[in-house]
């Protein structure tokens, strides 16, 4: 097959083939989060900050990256309309896999574990636990609409 090939088209090849195994399981990883929390809008640059360093840390327990086809996979087949996942959609693994992505984007951080002093601290000021809503939100009111209502004696 690479008969014709110099060692430098060779390694161009190699080097592409790899490049585009990286872009797929980046994609898989963004596919992931966009499901995982309704944001079709996530900042691909954070993305890939959050993938590699979730690459680069191994946590005990917890599938690597490579486990994302297959994750993903059995994720958007549970369709896009579900609410939240239940025990019997993932195994621990699985489970521990989403935490760790969901940690990331979350909290700005990539450990060990979600307690780990010595987690990279990936974008903090970014992280999603501190953005506003980007949609309506309904301030809860329990006034009935008239000043000092809560000084009255109530009704019997």
């Amino acid at each position: 097959m690479f008969g014709g090939l110099s060692l430098q088209a060779l390694a161009e090849t190699v080097s592409d083939e790899h490049q585009t195994q990286d872009d797929s399981a980046f994609a898989t990883f963004m596919a992931l989060s966009r499901w995982l929390l309704s944001d079709k809008t996530l900042d691909e640059r954070l993305g890939q900050r959050y993938f590699e360093a979730m690459a680069r840390i191994p946590a005990e327990g917890v599938p690597g990256v490579g486990s994302l086809p297959a994750l993903k996979t059995r994720l958007l087949a549970l369709g896009e309309s579900r609410d939240y996942l239940t025990q019997e959609d993932l195994s621990g693994g699985e489970m521990a896999l989403v935490r760790r992505l969901l940690q990331a984007w979350m909290l700005g951080t990539v450990g060990k574990s979600i307690s780990d002093p010595a987690a990279e601290v990936i974008a903090f000021e970014r992280a999603g636990m501190y953005a506003g809503p980007r949609d309506v939100q309904v301030v809860r009111s329990y006034c009935p609409n008239r000043p000092g209502f809560w000084a009255e004696v109530p009704k019997a």
